[in-house]
C-alpha cells in the first residue's frame, strides 16, 4: 500500500518560509512515506537542500489558495494531498484515501485535524475552543470519534482530492487569505461529486497562541461577507455570522429611538454577555477563567472587526496581518 500511495499521490505544502513547523511536517511525512512526491510553495526560494522527491516553487507574498493552485499545476500524479505547514501526520494516513477515491462518484476525502498535546495554556484553551461552533465551521471534524460519513465541507489542512477534479473545479479562490477551501468544496458539489470524511485519515494541526488566534479571527471575519455572496453554503453563512456579535454591539444608538428598541438591544446584549460567560466556563482549564474569558471575547468579537476593516483597509494591510503561526 505504501508503494501505491507514493505512486499516485503528491503532497502540496504551502508556507511563507521554511520554518520549524514546515520542517516538522516534512519529517513526519517522510517517517511514513520516504519517497512520496512533495511540492513546497514558498514566498521565496530556500537554499536548504531537500531530497530528490521534493520540488520547491516560489510564489511571492500570495494567498494560500494561490499557492495551492500553483502547486497543483505541477502535479503529475492522479491524486493531490493538501496539508498545512503547521500540520503533520502521525500514521500512514494516506493509505485509506486510495481505497475511497477508487469510487468514481467521490472527488475528495479527508479526516480530523486534531490538536497536539502542549503545556502552553493559551494553546490549550484555543484547542478547547476549536471544538465549539463559535470558532470552527464544523467541530465534528476535530474529533477522531466522528464516524465515517459524506459531507459538503472538508478543511484544506487535511484534504485528498483527485487531480483532474481539482483542476475541473478551477482549484481554490485565491483572492483572500482564509476560507479558500469553501470555493473548492462548493464547486465540487456543483459538479455532482461527493466528499467522504474518514476518521482514519487524521493529522495533527498546531494551535495558535492568543495573539495569532486573534489575527486569524480578524482575517476570517474580513472574508465572511464576500464568501457568503459568491459561494453561498452553510459554511460561508456561518463565517459571516461570526461577525454578527460585534455588529449588534455597534447598534447601541437604536436604544434612543424608543423603549421597544431599547428593550430589544439590552436583551440582546445580556444574551451575548451570558453566551460569552458560558463559553468561557466550557473552555476553562485548570482555573484559568480570566484567560478563558479573554479568549471568548476574541472569538466572539474579532471577526466583526475584520468585516468592518475590510471596508476601509487595503489588501496590503491584510497581507501583513495574515499569519500561519
Amino acid at each position: 500500500m505504501i508503494t501505491e500511495v507514493q505512486k499516485y499521490i503528491t503532497v502540496i505544502i504551502p508556507s511563507k518560509v521554511f520554518d520549524s513547523n514546515l520542517k516538522n511536517c516534512i519529517n513526519k511525512i517522510r517517517k511514513f512515506y520516504k519517497n512520496i512526491k512533495i511540492i513546497l510553495v514558498l514566498d521565496e526560494y530556500s537554499k536548504i537542500k531537500f531530497d530528490k522527491n521534493i520540488k520547491i516553487l516560489t510564489s511571492g507574498n500570495k494567498t494560500i489558495g494561490f499557492k495551492r493552485n500553483l502547486g497543483a499545476k505541477h502535479v503529475k500524479t492522479s491524486l493531490i494531498c493538501l496539508i498545512d505547514s503547521d500540520a503533520y501526520p502521525n500514521s500512514y494516513w494516506l493509505n485509506e484515501s486510495l481505497k475511497i477515491l477508487n469510487n468514481k462518484k467521490i472527488a475528495a476525502t479527508g479526516g480530523p485535524n486534531l490538536s497536539p498535546k502542549t503545556n502552553d495554556i493559551e494553546k490549550i484553551l484555543v484547542a478547547r475552543s476549536r471544538k465549539h461552533s463559535i470558532v470552527t465551521l464544523n467541530p465534528k471534524l476535530k474529533s477522531h470519534k466522528t464516524k465515517k460519513h459524506y459531507l459538503k465541507f472538508l478543511p484544506s489542512c487535511n484534504f485528498i482530492v483527485k487531480t483532474s477534479l481539482y483542476r475541473k473545479a478551477k482549484g481554490m479562490d485565491q483572492r483572500f487569505y482564509s476560507g479558500e477551501e469553501i470555493s473548492l468544496n462548493v464547486n465540487l458539489d456543483k459538479l455532482g461529486y461527493k466528499m467522504l470524511f474518514n476518521p482514519k485519515i487524521s493529522v495533527f494541526h498546531m494551535d495558535r497562541n492568543f495573539k495569532h488566534f486573534s489575527r486569524q479571527r480578524f482575517i476570517y471575519g474580513s472574508t465572511g461577507l464576500w464568501y457568503s455572496i459568491n459561494y453561498p453554503c452553510k459554511e460561508s453563512i456561518m463565517l459571516l455570522a461570526g461577525s454578527f456579535p460585534l455588529l449588534f454591539c455597534l447598534c447601541f444608538p437604536v436604544m434612543f429611538f424608543n423603549e421597544i428598541f431599547k428593550l430589544i438591544y439590552l436583551s440582546g446584549m445580556i444574551s451575548l454577555f451570558l453566551l460569552i460567560i458560558i463559553n468561557s466556563l466550557k473552555i476553562n482549564y485548570k482555573n484559568n477563567f480570566f484567560k478563558s474569558l479573554k479568549l471568548s471575547i476574541i472569538s466572539f468579537l474579532m471577526p466583526g472587526v475584520g468585516l468592518i476593516a475590510r471596508i476601509f483597509l487595503k489588501d496590503k494591510i491584510f497581507q501583513g496581518l495574515y499569519t500561519q503561526k
